[in-house]
């Protein structure tokens, strides 16, 4: 975006506040880097405010290092000392100051990976990537913590909630014996060093008297309680965000914190920044239209400061492998025209999502650049039971294929029937006849009899008749409820398993897909350099701050935009907020991508039908 250097009346007024607490409401592409930067330099030249005393804070030190750098480049070769940082680098000075902490005492992000990663292996807990599973659990151990939940009536997402109990617990010991804490507890230990120490509270305040808080709809619960001490009475606070654009709720971030700000500072100045200097009229009006059904929200109207573009497009597609062939088709023909590769983006829900396309992609030679990873979908346990079976049916099976499947649905078959006849279906017979148990035949015999039918089958129809006739699907709805996790969890990662066996006749060219696919990505992230460009390829969440001048958005069908799980208000919300994000990252051309039938297998959710329809910008373009 290439702001025209003028300021807006709104702009103007924002960068003016004098002192007291000002809420800045910044839409997507209006400036607010901008805005920051310049409100700064008045404070100092024009306020002659001591440039010591006032804090810039942001969430990544990459934000905080690029307002550091436009403003040193607007003042140049002054260089005022003004503080740009992180929350929790911040935090960190208070704690060092108090308590004389050091470096080496905060758990850094990859130890704490490794910690919880080696209590999933200890808890026993059934994942296809540890380190992944790792990672969300990192995640609502961080919420648990933040938002100072009791941990017997929290109910984990990621694993069974007992175990999720266990494995916190357990992640606490550790950090006890490592004599490290984490962020969280930064977090805690600051708000209560603030809370109780009345001197300490008036130091940081009398050091910081002049306070600005970028992207503040991203703070969460205990950030802005701590950041509310520091302001103290004076409340010398600019806040700078756009509720439209939270989408961390489950990072423990909420629009509800921005839209209460004025009850807590009812004399606050506010400001809307209300010209998007990014996009186009039309994307700016379309995305405008879906924002504004949200309910709880701040009304405002943004308008675009460029001239009109193209018309926002939707594009439907037969199938999602249609879908894959009509981007690939799209980028060819815009490269060609001699737009860049990295200057393209395609933006989905859930990194599971993009799987068919970036198989595509390297089939075509076409460069991209994942900025998550694709889950290794064949490593996750389901996956892995599905694997077996084929296996078995076709007498390619590998050693605890039988093990693995023989109760998956339950058939009472004894392990030690296993150990001590060997890993075979007569082995298995053989036990029951010697023990006299011979009603076990019955079940053995039709346990053959589905492995005969099963090896008939493609590898689609094969996971199909797995899940209905063998009984998987109802298999899986007894784990969930024994497990305490959400079934759709285990349905969402089944169905995605059956919809990637699509096309495949047998298993042997299916598992060889995949390996030839795992190896290419494998291959492709070694030499990515930051360097290196290609089709950007991320998450509507990974997307949030870039922009682009051409963006598709993948598999725009109800189920999965807006996800099935949202079922409340408040998700539906956050659901809506997430496509606002991800349409506002188009600067000259936006595409909307959707299946006629989506993803075979995927069910929806009746509430969501129609949710997002009235964003459209004519009666033919619904999505």
């Amino acid at each position: 975006m290439k702001h025209p250097g003028a300021l807006s009346a709104a702009q103007q007024e924002a960068v003016t506040h004098g002192g007291g607490p000002l809420l800045v409401l910044a839409g997507p592409g209006s400036g607010k880097t901008f805005v920051i930067v310049r409100r700064i330099r008045y404070l100092i030249e024009t306020l002659r405010i001591p440039a010591h005393t006032i804090l810039v804070l942001t969430f990544s030190k990459a934000a905080a290092s690029e307002m550091q750098s436009r403003f040193l480049s607007l003042t140049a070769p002054e260089r005022p000392a003004v503080t740009f940082g992180t929350f929790h680098s911040f935090f960190f000075q208070i704690l060092r100051t108090a308590y004389g902490y050091g470096p080496d005492q905060v758990i850094g992000e990859e130890e704490r990976l490794s910690v919880v990663t080696a209590l999933v292996g200890e808890h026993h807990i059934e994942s296809g990537d540890p380190k992944a599973l790792a990672q969300n659990l990192l995640s609502e151990i961080a919420r648990v913590k933040e938002e100072r939940a009791e941990l017997s009536h929290y109910y984990a997402v990621h694993c069974p909630a007992q175990q999720f109990r266990e494995i916190f617990r357990s992640y606490e010991q550790a950090l006890g014996a490592l004599h490290k804490i984490d962020y969280e507890d930064m977090l805690r230990m600051t708000y209560e060093l603030l809370t109780e120490r009345e001197d300490i509270r008036a130091a940081v305040q009398r050091r910081r008297q002049w306070i600005l808080v970028d992207e503040f709809q991203d703070i969460n619960r205990l950030q802005y309680e701590i950041v509310r001490m520091m302001a103290g009475k004076e409340a010398n606070l600019t806040i700078v965000g756009d509720d439209d654009q939270s989408i961390y709720r489950f990072r423990g971030a909420k629009p509800e914190i921005m839209l209460g700000f004025r009850n807590d500072y009812p004399h606050a100045k506010q400001t809307i920044l209300d010209i998007n200097y990014r996009s186009t009229p039309e994307i700016v009006k379309t995305a405008g239209r879906l924002i504004q059904k949200n309910k709880r929200r701040f009304q405002k109207e943004i308008a675009a400061h460029r001239s009109s573009g193209k018309p926002v497009n939707t594009v439907v597609c037969p199938d999602p492998a249609a879908e894959s062939a009509y981007l690939v088709r799209e980028i060819r023909q815009r490269v060609k025209a001699g737009m860049g590769y990295g200057e393209i983006a395609v933006l989905y829900r859930t990194n599971l999502q993009p799987r068919l396309l970036s198989a595509k992609l390297m089939e075509e030679n076409i460069p991209f650049q994942l900025r998550e990873l694709i889950p290794n979908l064949m490593e996750h346990w389901i996956a892995k039971d599905l694997s077996a079976y084929l296996r078995l049916s076709r007498g390619m099976e590998e050693p605890g294929d039988l093990l693995r499947i023989m109760n998956r649905p339950n058939r009472y078959i004894r392990r030690d029937a296993v150990r001590m006849e060997g890993e075979s279906i007569e082995g298995i017979r053989a036990h029951y006849s010697k023990s006299g148990e011979r009603w076990m035949w019955e079940r053995l015999n039709r346990l053959e009899h589905q492995l005969r039918i099963l090896s008939k089958q493609n590898v689609y129809e094969g996971i199909r008749l797995i899940r209905q006739e063998i009984g998987y699907d109802a298999f899986l709805k007894k784990y969930a409820e024994e497990h305490e996790i959400d079934p759709e969890e285990l349905t969402e990662i089944l169905e995605e398993v059956q919809d990637s066996g699509e096309g495949f006749q047998t298993p042997e060219a299916w598992f060889t897909h995949w390996e030839e696919f795992r190896k290419t990505l494998l291959r492709k992230r070694e030499k990515e350099t930051e360097q290196s460009t290609g089709v950007q390829l991320m998450t509507f969440h990974g997307s949030k701050g870039l922009e682009f001048p051409l963006v598709f958005l993948l598999d725009v069908n109800e189920g999965i935009v807006p996800h099935r799980k949202a079922f409340s208000r408040e998700e539906l919300e956050e659901e809506r907020r997430m496509f606002y994000v991800a349409m506002t990252r188009a600067r000259d051309e936006l595409v909307i991508c959707t299946c006629k039938s989506a993803f075979t297998g995927r069910r929806r959710n009746p509430a969501l039908s129609g949710s997002m329809r009235d964003a459209s910008p004519n009666e033919d373009d619904s999505f």
